[in-house]
């Protein structure tokens, strides 16, 4: 924000030889704090409430009103500033020289405006309000963001809170859950084969089938790069099994090309862990040894890890 933006325009200006009486008169009636002394709209000084209360005084001490004019009163040489200066370097300008008033000049000197010091403090303080709030707010969202971008499900975050629920409840009422990590075959080589973005858009057609082949119970999450994790709530060892290859049949059903495969088709691989006291972080490093079997095992498969 520049002063510019906040400043007022003049209320009250006068020339040098005005009367300090029309001056006084001038401020009550205009309910204004100071007035602004130019000649040919060039600022030459500024009358305010201190410049009057001290003509008073004097007045006071010597029991007579002198005929003063504007111009034996005034503060001469006012401090101005130009009209883009900034906000904040107005505020140190007028803090530093402990004034209440700034004149605003445009690139010709001329007076164009007026700003008080309680002007630019309250704007200040709106400005670092409304910044506050702007921060607080995009925290706000990012916490509250819990969809990846590109594929339409959870997010890594989501995924967290979500599994730590499940596990609390697994152990809680001593229910099982399963967890399928699911990795896409060769899709380096699909990349370099047709391109990014049209990776991105196999990635987002997979999400879809996941979605459509999963449970209603189920939660899916991006894991990371083109690996997705499913989280099972409930589960037994055989019914996560069933969910894994009815998901593995529906991507391989789906006939996405893929020419750097051994099978012309975008296929997955899965990997399955279910327990019940386990933490769900040593559920997936155990379905991701599962899933390390499937892809040795040439691919387009699902493992379920056997406890011992």
């Amino acid at each position: 924000m520049t002063i510019g933006d906040l400043m007022t325009a003049i209320i009250a200006k006068v020339t040098p030889d005005v009367s300090l009486v029309t001056v006084v008169a001038m401020m009550r009636d205009k309910k204004c704090s100071c007035v602004l002394v130019v000649v040919d709209d060039y600022p030459k000084g500024i009358i305010t409430e201190r410049e009057i209360v001290r003509v008073f005084a004097t007045v006071v001490e010597r029991k007579d009103m002198p005929e003063l004019t504007v111009g034996e009163v005034m503060t001469v040489d006012p401090v101005c500033v130009q009209q883009d200066v900034f906000l904040y370097d107005a505020l140190i300008l007028a803090r530093s020289r402990k004034l209440r008033h700034l004149l605003v000049v445009n690139e010709d000197g001329k007076l164009v405006g007026l700003v008080t010091h309680t002007d630019m403090v309250n704007a200040y303080v709106q400005l670092v309000e409304r910044q506050s709030r702007l921060e607080f707010e995009n925290q706000q969202l990012h916490l509250l963001s819990n969809e990846d971008a590109l594929m339409k499900i959870g997010n890594r975050r989501a995924m967290e809170v979500e599994l730590a629920f499940t596990e609390a409840s697994a152990k809680r009422y001593n229910k099982s859950y399963g967890i399928a990590l699911i990795d896409v075959d060769l899709f380096k080589r699909y990349n370099d084969c047709y391109g990014h973005q049209q990776g991105d858009e196999a990635l987002k057609a997979l999400a879809n089938i996941i979605k459509a082949a999963m449970r209603d119970t189920d939660r899916v999450y991006r894991y990371g790069g083109e690996e997705i994790l499913l989280l099972m709530s409930e589960t037994s060892g055989a019914d996560a099994l069933r969910v894994a290859e009815r998901i593995r049949r529906a991507v391989e059903s789906a006939q996405w090309p893929h020419q750097q495969s051994p099978y012309n088709t975008l296929t997955i691989s899965i990997g399955v862990s279910v327990g019940q006291q386990d933490p769900w972080q040593d559920l997936i490093d155990r379905a991701d040894g599962a899933l390390y079997r499937a892809k040795a095992d040439g691919r387009n498969t699902v493992i379920l890890d056997e406890p011992n």
